[in-house]
């Protein structure tokens, strides 16, 4: 056939292995396209796992139903209860400051609640007050057999021994006296009574009689005044006319005991004190003299042993220095911190145990 300008074909000629390679990488090429796009578009849906990577495509998911609304939740915080106090278990009152400057007051001032005032007025931070004189007449109600009727001013409140330990109760150091064996109510009786050597009750230079100490019944009597003390709530008691009378208390010439015969019994009432004592919350203190301590004065049986063994603290008249010195050389252990100087007044520049003797400053 002729062929004209305008009928023209040309002629591409047969195929070559060269044109098949090329068609086979323009489809790969488009085939990783694809492969790339596909990681990209998909690579949320791929997981990686322990069993390895898994496709998770999201019309193969179950859509997870939604939890239900609750509405409005009323939240309600139960709070633990305080524990409540025990009641079966009492509850103990503060502790009284130490102490260091006490102010002599009388039962009154307890029983109305006065004395704290006092104190304060005669810059003390303790009460002393006198709670069996030396006529035996005693400042609260005791179910001991040998208390007397009688009783000191102020005692005769038919609620003594409730107001007694009401005061007690307060932060508030009280210290009481207590007159052991001058005793006019006990001594005048022939079964209790210091005798003579010819039978005869003594008396002392104020025409005192005076209790024996070496009478067992007088003893029970006066360690059993000790812990109605001590129950009551007082903090300390400070024994007066503890042994056999000194001779500053009158004539002893016609009293005549066996040598070694006073300390013994002595020793004895203030380690049965000590020991009735132990279980309060109580100090047992002594008023001694230095002629008592260094034998100037003797007839007491007291020893400085005795003292070292069952006394707490010990009261003592006079300038301070030099009854340290009799405490000392007696062989009282601790003398600087056990003594408390008795006086008419109160020093406030010393910063040592002192105390006012009598509410009448005698």
């Amino acid at each position: 056939m002729r062929r004209t300008k305008f009928d023209y074909r040309s002629y591409h000629g047969r195929k070559t292995a060269t044109d098949w390679l090329k068609w086979i990488a323009l489809i790969l090429a488009i085939l990783a396209a694809l492969a790339v796009a596909a990681l990209l578009w998909g690579q949320k849906y791929f997981n990686y796992t322990d069993e390895g990577l898994k496709l998770t495509l999201p019309f193969f998911q179950q859509e997870s139903p939604k939890p239900a609304d609750p509405g409005q939740v009323d939240v309600v915080i139960e709070e633990e209860p305080e524990p409540k106090e025990d009641a079966s278990q009492p509850v103990e009152p503060p502790k009284p400051e130490e102490a260091t400057a006490a102010a002599a007051v009388p039962l009154s001032a307890l029983l109305d609640g006065s004395a704290a005032a006092l104190a304060e007025q005669a810059g003390a931070n303790s009460v002393v007050v006198e709670m069996k004189n030396a006529q035996g007449r005693l400042g609260w109600q005791s179910e001991q057999p040998l208390a007397g009727a009688a009783k000191l001013p102020g005692a005769d409140a038919p609620e003594l021994n409730e107001q007694l330990s009401a005061w007690n109760q307060k932060e508030f150091y009280t210290i009481v006296r207590l007159s052991c064996f001058q005793d006019e109510a006990l001594g005048s009786n022939m079964a209790h009574t210091i005798r003579t050597s010819s039978g005869y009750r003594w008396k002392d230079g104020g025409g005192l009689h005076w209790a024996s100490p070496s009478d067992q019944e007088v003893q029970d009597y006066l360690v059993g005044l000790m812990v109605e003390l001590a129950q009551l709530g007082f903090d300390e008691i400070v024994l007066e006319h503890w042994g056999y009378p000194a001779q500053s208390d009158g004539p002893l010439g016609n009293l005549q005991y066996p040598a070694g015969a006073l300390e013994p019994v002595v020793t004895g009432f203030l380690a049965r004190a000590a020991s009735a004592l132990e279980s309060y919350d109580v100090r047992l203190s002594l008023a001694v003299s230095a002629g008592q301590l260094s034998g100037e004065d003797p007839g007491t049986g007291l020893t400085a042993e005795a003292l070292n063994a069952s006394v707490d603290r010990i009261w003592m008249d006079g300038n301070r220095t030099e009854a340290l010195a009799a405490l000392n050389a007696s062989g009282v252990t601790g003398a600087e911190e056990r003594l408390v100087s008795r006086s008419g007044t109160l020093n406030p520049d010393e910063a040592v145990a002192q105390a006012v003797w009598a509410a009448d400053g005698t």
